[in-house]
């Protein structure tokens, strides 16, 4: 359990720096990368390379720490899962797979659009609108899948009293905003979602080492 705790800990805080990075992305390098697909185009072409590694980590490497965190938070060895615990796992694993499609189609779109074989020009540019089409189509930039998950989350974790009320209420408050870019016209509040996850993914790894902590010192004391 206690090496259970480290994992989720570890997870929590990785979350939380996908985060960041990918926040870093939008705010430092390319603010525009948001604004439509030319834009986004323009991006990939400047910075083909680095948009690979970033698609990456803030994606695949995200959707691996959201699986890890979410069996270490919701996992009993003790008993069987409710309803809600089980739930909440499938949607572990439905926003890993989101994760996982929308991350591996930006990555492998990037390899064969600005391969040796290819140069940026009117093919290039329409067959980018159809994958473009595809990632929006799949949800990129809707946070609403994320904001599921931290609302089932937060339920479960409250239901176990391992969080404060005010940290559950912190929680809905973020799926509140998570559900709100749903309006193509609030997209932008995505950004909100995720600063205020990385402060909720902090929160919980602090506290799974803080649970990890006690259960060593029980130990030793049984000992």
């Amino acid at each position: 359990m206690r090496k259970k705790q480290f994992h989720g800990a570890i997870a929590s805080f990785i979350c939380a720096t996908s985060f960041i990075l990918g926040l870093c992305l939008i705010f430092i390098i390319a603010p525009d990368f948001n604004d439509g697909p030319d834009q986004r185009l323009r991006t990939l072409n400047n910075f083909s390379e680095l948009m690979q590694v970033w698609y990456f980590l803030v994606y695949v490497v995200f959707g691996i720490s959201v699986l890890v965190l979410s069996v270490s938070l919701l996992e009993n060895q003790t008993r069987e899962h409710n309803v809600l615990q089980q739930i909440t796992m499938l949607m572990s694993y439905l926003w890993s797979c989101y994760i996982f499609a929308s991350g591996f189609i930006a990555i492998l779109s990037v390899e064969f659009l600005f391969g040796e074989n290819f140069k940026l020009g009117t093919a290039v540019v329409d067959l980018w609108r159809d994958i473009y089409a595809i990632q929006m189509g799949l949800g990129e930039g809707s946070e609403w899948v994320g904001a599921i998950w931290v609302m089932l989350i937060n339920t479960c974790l409250l239901k176990e009293q391992r969080l404060s009320k005010n940290l559950v209420l912190f929680g809905y408050i973020i799926s509140f905003f998570g559900f709100l870019t749903l309006i193509p016209s609030l997209k932008e509040i995505g950004a909100v979602f995720g600063l205020l996850q990385i402060i909720w993914f902090i929160l919980v790894g602090s506290m799974l080492l803080h649970e990890r902590r006690e259960s060593q010192q029980h130990v030793t004391i049984d000992i």
